[in-house]
């Protein structure tokens, strides 16, 4: 019974991890869809994000405090890359007057990251910190005191 009940738990585990990495992924994708619309980079989105990612975290991993409020923020630092990978796809999209996916095939993974890495620098940076911490707290189980 309990190598059964261990199986049970890492696979708890496993989704868990899979549904925070995919969540905060998918809020990375409206913050790129609001972005681009918007033709601004909303960099105080990041502490939406955070919030957003500590908060699906708590909910997907109630049992694991450290692991979930790591995965949160490691969460919040991948998607918000992830947004900028989005981001930069549109501007070669739009300097070259191509289709989103034309430009995503044509410019290949190792510029968009190269681009990517570098629109990652001071204030957004700081906002993307700001929505990583976020992220820990939110994702922190926090104890009741009393009855």
């Amino acid at each position: 019974m309990a190598q059964g009940s261990k199986s049970v738990a890492w696979l708890n585990l496993a989704f868990g991890t899979l549904n925070v990495v995919l969540g905060a992924l998918a809020l990375a994708a409206v913050w790129a869809l609001v972005s681009m619309f918007s033709q601004r980079t909303l960099a105080p989105a990041a502490t939406l994000l955070g919030l957003g990612t500590g908060l699906l975290a708590r909910a997907s991993l109630p049992q694991t405090r450290r692991y979930g409020a790591m995965l949160a923020a490691v969460a919040t630092f991948a998607a918000a890359y992830y947004q900028q990978i989005l981001m930069a796809a549109v501007r070669v999209a739009s300097t070259l007057d191509l289709p989103l996916l034309a430009a995503l095939r044509q410019s290949g993974a190792g510029l968009l990251t190269l681009l990517a890495r570098l629109a990652l620098a001071g204030p957004l940076l700081l906002w993307i910190l700001l929505g990583a911490v976020l992220a820990v707290l939110a994702a922190w189980p926090f104890s009741r005191r009393g009855s």
